[in-house]
């Protein structure tokens, strides 16, 4: 009996490593090209603390199946389109001072990255 259950254990591990595989990198497009940042803009460069006047940024970029990637050390970032080419960002109380917002467009040929500065205050 201890012999078929180990049996059995051991066959269920086969099979389940066997359907294991790594995802593959999607193949290159032969519409796309290195992807380019034309504009990022930040419709205000200075925003109160809180979220009541937050700064809307929007990315354009070109290069074709642009995958947009937003980071910040400190503060909140929200998509604003499907694309995620534009989002909103707020900060609180612990965000004061300058925060660096990092954008980057990738595609399948490579990506590319820019910042916007945002400063925060207490009114």
């Amino acid at each position: 009996m201890k012999l078929n259950v180990i049996t059995l254990l051991l066959m269920l591990t086969v099979v389940s490593l066997a359907g294991c595989n790594k995802k593959s990198n999607p193949a290159p497009d032969a519409n796309t090209t290195f992807p380019q940042i034309i504009s990022l803009i930040a419709d205000h460069d200075s925003i109160k603390v809180g979220g009541t006047e937050p700064s809307i940024i929007t990315c354009i970029a070109s290069g074709g199946n642009i995958i947009y990637t937003w980071e910040v050390d400190l503060g909140d970032i929200f998509p604003l389109n499907e694309e995620g080419s534009q989002v909103r960002f707020t900060g609180s109380d612990c965000c004061l001072g300058e925060k660096y917002i990092k954008c980057t467009a990738a595609n399948d040929k490579g990506s590319v990255m820019d910042t916007a500065l945002i400063y925060i205050y207490i009114p």
